[in-house]
């Protein structure tokens, strides 16, 4: 692919068309795929479904139809007294149902070896997450298999805070044990279950006693390099090798915080995070993990899932080779749930 210098000069309107044009040839076509974000607790479902101002939300499922494949739905309920966990997490899914069935062109992957197989029309695929198993602390087992049967199939263990099931991020550097019994009897569950473990948010602790545990490939959602930005959420250079040697999948956010030290990220520091994890992690276990409306900001040149195109241009730029950006922004992603 030759690079087109003069294409950042342009309007990003006019830059996103023109991208999208360039990077959907017959020889190259991307598939973007993103395991995170947090829409389903912005909007209401007749703006995610039919689309909104772009200044409410950074996706909806008619601008996903304009290239993505498969994307990530996390259902936060951290903020939510433990008595109304449960009730905001149904009312979220009946939300999510309604946006599907009136927009129609998007699907719920229930059927992880299914991501990115499409067996009639390319409908994006949406896969339902919990951010936090808070919400499990008194049901366990039972819980999930509510989940489960409800179509939820990755679950974040921890949003930051310590639970039931072991140390969050937040306990970097304080009393950071790691997980539970409880935890690690869980974890062992859970993938015998057949669901995907999200270890972002988890501590240095729990992600290492995971790792020793986990039958399966390590994966964390939505974080970035520590090397390159000291921050809790961040995984070290040794975690990030870890990571890619169990076989597992990384992506990277777009959290100006985790890019940057002052917070005032561009596309080229999201350029040099990828950069960076995929040369500790290996170059099949890097994507992305947007956090798309679990920001207050994103990074400058980007505005929300139209502006994948506008990534991969610039890791183009950087001298990255095409079918490497291909797995990046997506083709990694998809073979590792297939594969899981």
């Amino acid at each position: 692919m030759k690079q087109v210098k003069s294409a950042f000069c342009l309007e990003n309107a006019d830059l996103i068309f023109f991208l999208k044009h360039r990077f959907y040839r017959g020889d190259f076509m991307l598939k973007f795929a993103d395991a995170h974000c947090d829409t389903i607790t912005k909007l209401r479902p007749q703006q995610l479904a039919l689309g909104c101002d772009t200044t409410l939300a950074h996706l909806d499922l008619p601008r996903l139809q304009e290239g993505t494949q498969l994307q990530f739905m996390a259902f936060f309920l951290q903020q939510a007294a433990p008595t109304e966990a449960w009730p905001l997490l149904r009312k979220h899914w009946r939300s999510l149902q309604q946006a599907v069935a009136l927009n129609g062109g998007v699907e719920i992957l229930t059927d992880l070896r299914q991501a990115g197989c499409f067996q009639q029309t390319e409908r994006p695929q949406l896969l339902l997450a919990v951010e936090g198993l808070d919400l499990l602390a008194e049901n366990g087992e039972a819980g999930a298999e509510e989940l489960f049967q409800l179509g939820f199939r990755s679950l974040g263990l921890f949003w930051n805070n310590d639970n039931w099931l072991g140390c969050g991020a937040a306990a970097q550097g304080v009393a950071d044990t790691g997980l539970t019994l409880a935890g690690q009897d869980f974890v062992r569950y859970a993938e015998e279950r057949g669901f995907l473990l999200d270890w972002a948010h988890a501590s240095a602790g729990s992600f290492w006693h995971g790792a020793a545990i986990c039958h399966k490939p390590l994966f964390v959602s939505h974080a970035c390099c520590a090397e390159l930005c000291l921050h809790r959420r961040n995984l070290t250079d040794e975690q990030l090798r870890a990571l890619g040697e169990s076989g597992g999948w990384f992506g990277v956010a777009l959290a100006p915080a985790f890019l940057r030290p002052d917070g005032r990220a561009k596309l080229a520091d999201v350029v040099r995070h990828i950069q960076h994890a995929v040369k500790l992690a290996g170059e099949e276990a890097v994507g992305l993990g947007s956090d798309f409306d679990g920001l207050d900001e994103l990074p400058l040149g980007l505005e929300g899932v139209q502006s994948w195109p506008c990534l991969a241009e610039a890791l183009v730029a950087a001298g990255l080779p095409e079918a490497l950006v291909a797995k990046i922004m997506g083709e990694n992603l998809l073979r590792f749930l297939r594969e899981y």
